[in-house]
């Protein structure tokens, strides 16, 4: 099956926080796991990044993961939105068209920055090819849970995540868990994004071996 294309924003906030979604146990793409706000792209994101002047696949991307971080956790990255609650909603019921939002409040884009790429195994039945960005997180603005795909929400630091992943409390998949440890060790947001900022990003596309109890992910 054809990975289908995605975006994921990992929001971070002072003292070292990143936001993280659970989502619902009926998700039909790892229930119940831990993941940062995302999710696949829309048609009309490929006309907003070309309007925009950058219509390559990392500007698409990045116009993907503003409106999924929005819809999911209710963090605009751009101007001040009025009324920023009910127009949330309606762009969830599709009754408000996201280009319109961007006319309102315009986006820097170039705020997200790129990261890591993964690809699910092809033996899994429903697969992303999801591009990965880091993000501060807008002063303005409370993260929510809105949508129906995630359930709870928490700001952690990525040690700590991990740490409660360990200990079989706090279920993630392998590239979360991967994301999460290449930003263990940083002190400072600013220095991590400009450490990635231009950074060569290569497509990670994980294989699973064994069978039975014995499947394991393992990088190519």
């Amino acid at each position: 099956m054809r990975a289908i294309p995605a975006a994921s924003v990992l929001v971070l906030r002072e003292p070292f926080e990143v936001l993280m979604i659970r989502r619902h146990a009926r998700s039909s793409f790892v229930p119940n796991a831990w993941v940062f706000p995302g999710g696949a792209t829309d048609d009309d994101d490929y006309g907003i990044a070309r309007d925009g002047g950058d219509a390559s696949v990392a500007g698409v991307m990045r116009v993907t993961a503003v409106r999924e971080l929005f819809e999911e956790a209710g963090l605009w990255l751009g101007a001040p939105l009025l009324d920023a609650l009910q127009k949330r909603k309606d762009l969830l019921e599709s009754r408000a068209p996201f280009r319109d939002l961007l006319s309102e409040a315009p986006v820097d884009f170039s705020r997200l920055v790129w990261t890591s790429r993964w690809i699910t195994p092809r033996a899994l039945p429903k697969r992303f090819d999801t591009y990965f960005f880091l993000a501060r997180a807008p002063e303005a603005g409370i993260a929510t849970i809105e949508n129906d795909e995630a359930v709870d929400l928490v700001w952690i630091s990525p040690s700590a995540a991990l740490a409660r992943h360990s200990a079989n409390e706090f279920e993630m998949v392998f590239p979360t868990v991967k994301n999460l440890e290449a930003l263990v060790g940083f002190e400072s947001i600013d220095g991590l994004i400009e450490s990635r900022r231009g950074a060569e990003i290569d497509a990670i596309e994980p294989l699973i071996v064994g069978e039975g109890e014995g499947k394991r992910i393992v990088l190519p």
